[in-house]
Order: C-alpha cells, then structure tokens, then sequence
C-alpha cells in the first residue's frame, strides 16, 4: 500500500473516454497492480471535477481544459467526431451536406459535453441539426443510423464496435477534435495509488502516438 501496489483508486470517465483508449489503460493497470481495486463511476466532466476538489474520487478522465487552481491534468487521449451515414445517403460536400438529414444523438443528459460539442460542431458547418431521436449509449446511436433513422455524429473510436453498413466519414473541421485528460487533485500528487495511474497513462497514451 505505501509503494501504491494495494488499496482502492477511484477513477471517473465519460462516455468518449471509454471509447476512446481508457479500456486499454485500465487492462494495463490491473496487469500491473493486481492487487489494487479499481472502482469506476460514470461521470460528466463537470460532475468529475466537483468529485475530484471533494474528494470522492482520486483520478478522472475529463475534457479538457480543466481550469481549476486545485487540480493537475496532463491530455492522454485525443478524439474527434465523425460523421455516421448509412449506406444509403451521400456525403458530398463533407458535413454541411448532412444539413437537411435528421440526426440521432446522445442525450445531453447522458453526456452534456458530447451533445454540446455535437452542436458546435454542426454550427461550425453552418447549420443546427435536426435532432429525431436522443439515446443513451452510442452503440445505439450507431444501430439507428444503420435502420435508416438519421445521421449522427460519433467519436472515431466507436469504429472498434463495428457496427456493418454504416460509413464513418471525416468532418475536416477542426471544431470536431478535442483531447481528454486525466485530472486529479494537487494534494494527492505524493499518494502512491494516484501517481502509479498518472505514470501507466502517459506511458500508454505516448505508446499509441509513437513518441516513446
């Protein structure tokens, strides 16, 4: 427990951290420290950063920036939206083409970040959505598409569920990308626990940009 090898980590994520590598992390964490319990809570950003400075969680993968004077975050993930078309819609002229279809989107109750940047990103195309239906995993966002019900717009990284007759297209916009940090507060930067996760989750994120 003093080196950081045993104990309880309370680790935070959101739902495009999920998708977008924090399973990796977390099979290289266990693989490490088998003896440290790893509880998760599925959390906003913004409820994140509220349970870091209170103390009831230790680490918490956020979307950056995080601009509070209590807490550390350095980025290890990067994502960016894409389009979801079903096979039967065009895409020409990249997003603003996407303008007169109806979109499926995740509920800004389930992640209020994800549908706010949803919404930016449209705005930046030059148009708000036509928003048919909200839902609350994107797995479901991805099989609504494929029935034909709308278009979306989806982290790259739900490309790993492989949903079939659905294309992920690039948006080109620089609006579309964001980068996910982990945060954790600056009077546990000395806990053995907190500072064992920091160190494997900068290792990994360099791992899957190449700059090891």
């Amino acid at each position: 427990a003093v080196n950081g090898k045993a104990g309880m980590l309370r680790v935070g994520f959101g739902i495009t951290s999920l998708a977008a590598g924090l399973p990796d992390i977390l099979t290289r964490f266990r693989h490490r420290f088998p003896a440290v319990h790893v509880s998760m809570r599925d959390m906003s950003t913004p409820d994140q950063v509220e349970a870091l400075e209170d103390g009831n969680i230790d680490v918490g993968f956020v979307r950056l920036p995080v601009e509070r004077a209590e807490l550390v975050s350095v980025p290890v993930l990067e994502e960016e939206l894409v389009a979801a078309i079903p096979s039967g819609v065009q895409y020409r002229g990249g997003l603003p083409g996407l303008r007169k279809e109806p979109f499926v989107v995740i509920s800004r109750r389930v992640s209020a970040s994800l549908f706010d940047h949803v919404m930016r990103t449209c705005r930046a195309a030059g148009f708000s959505p036509r928003i048919v239906q909200e839902v609350g995993e994107l797995f479901t966002v991805l099989n609504l598409v494929r029935a034909g019900v709308g278009v979306s717009l989806v982290p790259r990284s739900v490309s790993l569920m492989r949903v079939p007759k659905i294309r992920l297209m690039d948006t080109s916009l620089a609006e579309a990308k964001w980068k996910i940090g982990l945060a954790w507060r600056k009077l546990d930067q000395s806990d053995p626990l907190v500072r064992n996760f920091v160190s494997l989750a900068r290792q990994c994120s360099a791992s899957a940009t190449g700059k090891e």
